[in-house]
């Protein structure tokens, strides 16, 4: 079972092991090389790197750190394990 992290409840679902779901919007750069990463659901969530494996393994480390900031918790054990899914939209 997954529950959207930007839903009600999702911390007191998250105690009993239920996953949280947090969008994550990668956004490939190519006149500036980059990959960016945004959150919609974790506020500061703002990463950019050269490489797309670079950019998952910042966002593995961050996502933890800014959950717990954002709810002004000294918590820092929780564990950001990432399952990344392709959207792709041409425009």
């Amino acid at each position: 079972m997954t529950y959207p992290y930007r839903y009600p409840l999702s911390r007191f679902l998250a105690g009993f092991g239920v996953t949280l779901t947090i969008r994550i919007e990668v956004l490939k750069d190519s006149e500036a090389g980059v990959y960016v990463a945004t959150s919609p659901d974790v506020n500061g969530l703002v990463i950019e790197t050269e490489s797309f494996s670079q950019l998952r393994d910042e966002v593995t480390e961050a996502i933890p750190n800014l959950i717990a900031l954002n709810n002004n918790s000294n918590h820092h054990h929780a564990s950001a394990d990432l399952i990344y899914r392709d959207h792709i939209a041409i425009a």
